[in-house]
């Protein structure tokens, strides 16, 4: 019977700990020369944790369309999983650069 239970908390902690993998993420925010992980829910399921926000600093936060190829598709999963953006054109990404920037201030 105990090996029983046991198995069925394993069980149930795999499972939770797939969906906490699947729909929790984080980034890194650079604020007052601190870094801080900043947790989300994803808008959808995968089991990338890590995202990164180019706009989580205290710099300038440039247009999108002056971003490097590798920042912009690093933007464009951000948006898609924190925001639910699913379209990587300018037009999408500048109005979720335009929410993230609402939100830091």
């Amino acid at each position: 019977m105990k090996k029983k239970m046991f198995s069925a908390i394993l069980i149930i902690s795999a499972v939770l700990t797939l969906i906490f993998n699947l729909y929790v993420g984080y980034y890194y925010s650079y604020i007052d020369h601190d870094e801080h992980e900043i947790y989300f829910l994803k808008k959808f399921p995968t089991l990338r944790r890590e995202f990164v926000n180019p706009f989580a600093n205290e710099g300038d936060a440039p247009p999108v369309n002056e971003l490097s190829t590798n920042v912009r598709r690093e933007l464009s999963d951000f948006c898609k999983y924190a925001y639910g953006v699913p379209f990587n054109d300018s037009k999408s990404l500048e109005g979720c650069r335009a929410q993230i920037l609402r939100e830091i201030q």
